[in-house]
């Protein structure tokens, strides 16, 4: 009887036994399972998030060309000014236009980022310094003070005085095609008018101030984009 039970007992150990490994193995393939969805997450986070990224340096980069340009224009604008004429009337003006009347803003590309804080999932992305710059470099973008004062600047400060002075003038009106009983532009006045002046200066500031955070900002991206792409890699 003692042998009966005592082979009893050693029996439904070696079940349990059996019982329990079988669960640890399951949890093990469940974490693992787990672990690979999580690991396929972050690739496709991080592939992006690199998406993003090229996207951001491109408009960047478009943007530190436009600017250049109508730094040129602006600065040809101030000489022809201070030489109190011109020879091309209409250069004169399509140079204004183009020089003062144009602006660029970086919006930065941030889908991947947003889609990914708001569920949560950027927590899959394992590389803690990796996961901190991200966060830096789109908390940056995104409030962008520089773009922000200069849009700001551009329509309480520059425009008016562009419309005023410039566009609303004979010249202007009848090469849109508008007859107007406006006065003719006269490039000696607005030589001479410190208001008009004043507003080419604060355009170029803006310019300037715009160029260095674009540049920085496609730094930032470009560096960005190598961490992604080493981190791609080590997977």
């Amino acid at each position: 009887m003692k042998n009966k039970t005592g082979k009893y007992i050693k029996y439904a150990f070696g079940e349990i036994i059996l019982v329990v490994i079988g669960i640890l193995i399951a949890l093990q393939i469940n974490n693992w399972n787990e672990l690979n969805k999580e690991i396929k997450e972050e690739n496709r986070i991080l592939l992006n998030l690199n998406k993003d990224i090229e996207n951001d340096t491109l408009q960047l980069n478009n943007h530190i060309i436009q600017s250049n340009k109508r730094l040129k224009l602006l600065d040809s604008l101030m000489h022809t000014l201070a030489n109190n004429k011109t020879e091309n009337l209409v250069d004169f003006i399509d140079s204004s236009i183009n020089g003062i009347g144009y602006e660029n803003y970086f919006r930065v590309n941030s889908g991947t980022y947003d889609e990914s804080v708001a569920s949560g999932s950027i927590k899959f992305i394992r590389n803690d310094s990796l996961r901190q710059y991200i966060f830096n470099y789109y908390r940056d973008a995104k409030l962008n003070y520089t773009d922000k004062n200069s849009v700001q600047q551009v329509y309480r400060d520059i425009y008016p005085v562009f419309w005023r002075k410039l566009m609303a003038t004979k010249d202007v009106m009848e090469l849109m095609g508008v007859p107007s009983q406006l006065s003719h532009l006269e490039i000696t006045q607005l030589a001479r008018d410190k208001e008009f002046m004043g507003m080419i200066l604060q355009k170029v500031g803006s310019e300037y101030n715009q160029l260095d955070d674009w540049e920085s900002f496609n730094t930032r991206a470009k560096y960005l984009s190598d961490l992604l792409n080493k981190e791609l890699n080590n997977d």
